[in-house]
């Protein structure tokens, strides 16, 4: 009896689609700047923390606060499709950047 092996790699596949970088940005004077949190253990604490040092040191700021008044964006969005319904939602209030927080 003859035993034949099949090597597989078991890295998997990953599928990208090609994006964009977004263009960076100078300052954050006169800017809005949105808070994103996914609802894990402690990204709140760190998020609300630095909007506190951002008020503070920053002329001219405004934070959006995305997981106080859009909570259905507090979560983990587990794939590109949920990510993206997140970003359109996120988009709605136009910032001119956004900053993410996770936690644990």
């Amino acid at each position: 009896m003859t035993q034949e092996w099949e090597l597989v790699s078991p890295e998997g596949v990953a599928i990208t689609n090609p994006m964009a970088s977004a263009s960076g940005i100078s300052t954050l004077e006169g800017k809005t700047v949105l808070l994103r949190w996914n609802g894990k253990p402690n990204g709140d604490i760190f998020l609300n923390r630095l909007a506190e040092l951002l008020s503070e040191n920053v002329r001219d700021i405004k934070i959006i606060k995305a997981y106080e008044i859009a909570s259905e964006t507090s979560v983990v969005s587990h794939g590109s499709e949920k990510s993206a319904g997140i970003a359109k939602k996120l988009l709605t209030f136009e910032p001119d950047i956004v900053i993410a927080s996770q936690g644990d």
